[in-house]
């Protein structure tokens, strides 16, 4: 189970906007609520996002993560939790 914590809403932006360019999706597409499998990313799609989101981040999202119960807002919040901090 998931902690139920919020991401920034630029970081969540990003990544739908991520999102939506590696999957080739329309602007009007609803990502928030949905996992990448359920949005219909096959297995090159998904490497490419965690390599996208890797780049974008410096975060690491594990592959099970993505191909997993974690919807888009849940993985842009990982990606806060995970979020290198200026020191």
């Amino acid at each position: 189970m998931q902690k139920s914590v919020e991401a920034s809403p630029a970081t969540l932006e990003n990544l739908r906007a991520t999102v939506r360019k590696v999957m080739q999706l329309p602007e009007s597409e609803e990502v928030d609520t949905r996992t990448p499998r359920q949005l219909g990313a096959g297995s090159l799609q998904t490497v490419a996002l965690q390599f996208r989101i890797l780049q974008e981040t410096s975060v690491n999202v594990e592959m099970s993560e993505l191909v997993g119960d974690l919807s888009i807002a849940d993985i842009a919040a990982l990606i806060d939790e995970r979020r290198p901090t200026a020191t």
